[in-house]
């Protein structure tokens, strides 16, 4: 009874700090880790980022770059498809159709998590905004 309680004790303590070791995701170190291309140079931000996804210039001279940040396809996946072929075997030539399933390397379409707009005037980072649920970072120690 008693090495039962030990064990059980050392059990909960074990599992209370490793707990404490695992690292949270949020919104605001999202925000932190962005917000240090702010007052950086747009050479820097598509250095840092890439090539955006999209862009606009307003005529005000305010540029906008987009980027979508995108959740990675759901595993491999098996499609049904038909297929048309044509071959040679020895002197002869012919022509086929059949049914077959064809391997895909993605189950599904990628899906954006999260799009973070940056506003630029004569070529700085002056802020951003965020949407989607995605927008969350690992909290640094």
């Amino acid at each position: 009874m008693r090495h039962t309680r030990r064990r059980t004790t050392t059990l909960i303590l074990l599992s209370a700090l490793l707990s404490g070791c695992a690292t949270a995701s949020t919104e605001e170190a999202f925000d932190q880790r962005i917000s240090t291309y702010v007052g950086r140079s747009e050479v820097d931000l598509v250095s840092g980022l890439g090539v955006p996804n999209r862009s606009y210039d307003a005529p005000t001279g305010l540029r906008l770059l987009q980027y979508d940040f995108v959740s990675p396809a759901q595993g491999p996946s098996i499609v049904p498809m038909l297929g048309l072929g044509f071959g040679s075997f020895g002197s002869g030539v012919g022509i086929g159709t059949g049914l077959g399933l064809g391997f895909s390397g993605y189950g599904q379409p990628a899906v954006v998590d999260c799009s973070v707009i940056f506003e630029l005037r004569e070529g700085r980072v002056e802020g951003f905004s965020r949407r989607g649920s995605g927008c969350i970072a690992p909290v640094s120690a």
